[in-house]
């Protein structure tokens, strides 16, 4: 596994020209955090927000340090028991927090989403949102669009400028025509998006 994912690691040279280019573009940087040994590294950097994969909801030594360090987290659960949640949520206390809803197959049939687990969440934090895998040349960003109705605060969407064929994320990566979309969805009232 080690071996399949370490050509994917961002060297520290790519962090510092991905931040650059966010803030030259008017956009909040935030990366993901997949190992404990890279966060000094990434709490160095100026970011005050840090990302959780679901398989680290539960990385409870990695969660205290990462609670320490960054203001806020976001924590996708898709890969993580109740009492795993549960745990993470005691370990972060009032910390400010957000659960991402999650599930882990790539990709995300519609009937498939559980959109009422975004409810169980809110049982530990206000701040609730969506990490949205469908596939993208069958769904676009509906799924999205029906998480943002439902009360999400956030919107995780893989993002690609390459052709979907070349990536193994491309299938459930936006383009960045259904990244404005998105965007435009995002800014809607509640009653806009019911309407919609």
């Amino acid at each position: 596994e080690y071996k399949r994912l370490k050509p994917m690691d961002l060297d520290d040279r790519a962090h510092w020209i991905f931040i650059d280019e966010c803030k030259a573009a008017g956009i909040k940087p935030l990366t993901t955090v997949f190992s404990r040994s890279r966060i000094p590294f990434l709490a160095s950097l100026p970011l005050r927000e840090i990302k959780v994969p679901s398989y680290d909801c539960a990385s409870y030594p990695m969660i205290r340090e990462l609670k320490e360090r960054f203001s806020h987290l976001f924590i996708s659960t898709g890969a993580t028991f109740d009492h795993e949640i549960e745990e993470t949520a005691r370990i972060l206390g009032d910390h400010s927090y957000t659960f991402l809803h999650c599930v882990t197959i790539y990709p995300t049939p519609l009937e498939r989403l559980n959109f009422a687990r975004m409810n169980y969440l809110k049982r530990f934090t206000s701040r609730v949102g969506f990490s949205d895998h469908t596939l993208v040349e069958r769904d676009g960003v509906k799924a999205a669009v029906v998480a943002l109705r439902l009360g999400a605060d956030v919107v995780e969407r893989h993002f690609t400028l390459l052709d979907r064929r070349l990536t193994k994320d491309g299938p459930v990566s936006i383009d960045p025509a259904q990244l404005k979309e998105l965007a435009a969805f995002s800014r809607m009232s509640m009653s806009q998006l019911e309407e919609y």
